[in-house]
């Protein structure tokens, strides 16, 4: 039979381990759902490369509630042809390290003994400001003059320096060996600016911005989210799984609790998710490629200002899961709905780690 465990969630002490990597290039400007394609033709684009590698893992306080705690580490890079105007050559900035970590308690609203083919978990987590965010490189101004080691743009800060709360909900549906999934993650975070000099600052000859830009000077601490749903089916009687999904992440433009000045760019991004699944024992490895569908660069929270953002055309997703701690079951078909944390990933050019899509192959993991 497919799978691991007879059981798809979670016993009582038992232990879930994860580690997912993620990867991005970003090269194309939006205005609103506008591709502004003269930023191609002018060779004055932006290129915005983001990797992540997060470790996380779940413990099972009851056979219905679970801790998860998710450590991110983050690699970046952000370059543009510099003088802008000339079209000069293209300095690039980077940032490297400990992300965001977050701590998340989860509930499984229906008791999973009678509900072995679908329930529905509840998650209340934190986001501590573990990573910086205030980290530096050396890069001139845009008239290419003056390179100084100045704060790096606010899309590639392993951290956003500000505590956050995470709101999560995951729920999945069996039905034959297919199963159905949807899950919701949202980041509140509280917090209206970090003090960190915006891209504008770093930017402008002499860190001088104009009376315009004023209010961008700052960068700020923006809510972020991530919706998925779809559904995932094994392939015949093999240790081999598929899924197909729909994926949207992104950044209001005003946050749910407190102010939301400073810079930030808001707007959201949506994705056809394919993924494969492969599973041995109690180990599940997966790749999901969620392709670009629509893109929208949402105008600035007060002033309106239009503003534009690179979206990626494409996301590659790896990830390793192992399931211990607790007697092996009898191996007949599981499922796992999604059990990541929201760490940095729903920045509009960079998003961050979320719920990955249930499959056939491994438990749930409220």
């Amino acid at each position: 039979m497919f799978g691991a465990s007879a059981d798809p969630y979670l016993k009582k002490g038992e232990w879930f381990f994860g580690v997912a990597a993620r990867g991005l290039r970003s090269h194309d400007h939006y205005n609103g759902t506008v591709e502004q394609v003269q930023r191609q033709e002018n060779q004055t684009y932006v290129i915005n490369k983001q990797y992540s590698l997060d470790l996380s893992g779940t413990y099972a306080v009851t056979r219905r509630f679970s801790l998860g705690l998710g450590v991110p580490f983050v690699r970046a890079s952000w370059s543009i042809p510099i003088p802008i105007a000339a079209t000069g050559t293209r300095s690039e900035q980077n940032a490297q390290g400990l992300g965001d970590t977050t701590l998340t308690g989860r509930y499984w609203m229906f008791d999973p003994d009678a509900h072995r083919r679908g329930n529905l978990s509840l998650g209340l987590g934190v986001k501590a400001p573990t990573g910086r965010d205030d980290v530096t490189d050396t890069y001139p101004d845009r008239t290419g003059a003056s390179p100084q080691d100045k704060a790096v743009d606010q899309s590639i800060q392993p951290g956003d320096g500000g505590w956050g709360a995470i709101v999560e909900v995951n729920g999945f549906k069996r039905i034959g060996r297919a199963a159905y999934y949807a899950s919701g993650t949202y980041l509140v975070n509280p917090r209206d600016t970090n003090g960190t000099p915006s891209l504008v600052v770093g930017l402008s000859p002499g860190g001088v911005v104009s009376a315009a830009n004023a209010p961008r000077a700052v960068n700020s601490v923006p809510d972020q989210y991530v919706l998925r749903t779809g559904m995932s089916f094994a392939l015949g009687q093999s240790p081999f799984a598929a899924a197909l999904g729909f994926r949207m992440e992104g950044v209001p433009r005003y946050d749910l609790i407190g102010d939301s000045h400073g810079f930030r760019r808001p707007g959201y991004e949506t994705f056809a998710e394919p993924g494969f699944y492969y599973s041995r024992g109690s180990d599940t490895w997966s790749l999901n490629v969620p392709i670009a569908l629509t893109r929208n660069r949402r105008p600035d929270p007060y002033t309106g200002n239009a503003g534009d953002a690179t979206f990626p055309n494409h996301i590659y997703l790896v990830s390793f899961t192992h399931r211990f701690g607790a007697p092996a079951a009898a191996p007949l078909a599981g499922l796992r709905p999604g059990s990541g944390q929201a760490t940095k990933a729903a920045k509009i050019g960079r998003p961050e780690a979320c719920a990955e899509p249930p499959s056939p192959s491994s438990p749930a993991a409220p």
